[in-house]
């Protein structure tokens, strides 16, 4: 296989495709800048694409090539990192012949998608009460009235039923439905196979991405969320299809400041830290005085542990290197993220953090501001395992 490797901060390049694969390089332009240039005189298009800012991931062309798009902090695995902040559970190390290790990235979404899946299963299908029309032999619920004698003695009925074709099992139905055709590895697709007939009762939809933007979450259905997440990726890709043939071209792309936000999270968690609290806003640190208008300031830190009224420390997590070059050629400390830090700890009433990935600079060090202790610790995502994320992690917790 020809592979094309990118990195998320590298400049565009030129190079030729052809026919087949320009038209499935126009569906991945979510991950890809895409330039037509021109034709080149032998069948092919020059193409200018680069990376997309702030995504990575990769894109498989019909004839065999794949463009890779690496991220700009060194990951050992993006697969892992993947798993860390989607999943409730570890990827299975194998499915039948398949190995995760070894696997492509695509490979590895439909593998980790099917054990959620199957992990989903294992809890049950949520079910809901939703609002049903048929015709029946008798009355149930409310009915409509009869403008066609001849469709008696059925009467057009509207009802309220609890059962699981609620919109998230439909979502899930559907992007399986559209992704088992694809699955070469005969263990993964019995697992799709069975969680299909687990769904047998559901409505079959046409997955869109707008679907996943109207199921809302709660606590009643909050463990649908790294199966809907990770069905939402690949949907995201699985439609980057050569319209003139049958070849797909398998894609995704993640935005890989929200990945490296999840995974931490999810390393915290792990590492036992409790009332750890995602995007939380607060609109009470800016208070109008005066004047017009009277608008409403809030501040919404990354994560913020402890409880609203008395957290005990707040972190933001940046994707970037940790520091900067001056015009005098001198290392410093990104003051934007500085202020913010510091703008939330005081706030809060708190410590905070700012955590990194290890890019250039490796940094630990510890500031006090204003009475409040302001740490700064860039993580090394390079190690197997990931085992610099989750040590970071058990420090954290052991210095709460």
């Amino acid at each position: 296989m020809v592979e094309i490797h990118l990195t998320e901060t590298d400049a565009a390049r030129e190079e030729t495709f052809t026919p087949a694969e320009l038209r499935a390089l126009r569906r991945a332009r979510h991950g890809l800048t895409v330039d037509e240039l021109a034709a080149d005189g032998h069948g092919g298009v020059r193409v200018r694409i680069g990376p997309r800012t702030g995504y990575a991931g990769s894109v498989s062309l019909p004839g065999g090539r794949r463009i890779t798009v690496h991220p700009k902090a060194e990951v050992y695995s993006l697969p892992e990192l993947l798993a860390l902040a989607y999943r409730t559970v570890a990827p299975p190390p194998r499915a039948g012949t398949a190995k995760v290790e070894s696997a492509t990235p695509t490979d590895w979404l439909l593998v980790q998608l099917a054990g959620e899946v199957h992990e989903l299963l294992g809890r049950g299908l949520r079910r809901g009460y939703v609002e049903r029309r048929e015709r029946l032999p008798f009355v149930r619920g409310r009915t409509r009235p009869i403008l066609n004698p001849a469709q008696l003695p059925f009467l057009d009925c509207e009802y309220t039923d609890f059962i699981a074709d609620t919109p998230e099992n439909q979502l899930l139905r559907g992007v399986l439905e559209l992704l088992a055709p694809g699955v070469q590895n005969r263990t993964v697709r019995r697992q799709y196979d069975d969680a299909l007939g687990y769904l047998g009762d559901v409505s079959l939809i046409r997955p869109s991405i707008g679907h996943f933007d109207r199921v809302r979450l709660n606590r009643l259905n909050l463990h649908y969320q790294p199966s809907l997440r990770l069905a939402r990726l690949a949907l995201e890709g699985a439609g980057v299809v050569d319209s003139a043939g049958s070849i797909t071209a398998p894609a995704y792309f993640v935005l890989m400041w929200q990945i490296w936000e999840n995974a931490a999270a999810a390393a915290l968690r792990d590492a036992g830290v409790r009332d750890l609290v995602e995007k939380p806003r607060y609109g009470s640190a800016f208070l109008h005085q005066h004047g017009q208008p009277n608008l409403t300031v809030t501040i919404e830190p990354d994560l913020v542990v402890g409880r609203r009224q008395s957290p005990r420390m707040v972190i933001d997590l940046k994707w970037g290197p940790v520091l900067l070059t001056d015009r005098h050629g001198r290392r410093r400390l990104r003051n934007p993220h500085l202020y913010q830090i510091a703008t939330y700890a005081t706030a809060l009433d708190c410590d905070g953090l700012l955590l990194y990935p290890l890019m250039d600079d490796e940094v630990d060090t510890e500031y006090l501001f204003n009475g409040h202790r302001i740490f700064i610790r860039t993580v090394d995502l390079g190690q197997p395992g990931l085992a610099g994320l989750r040590s970071a992690a058990e420090d954290i917790a052991a210095a709460l």
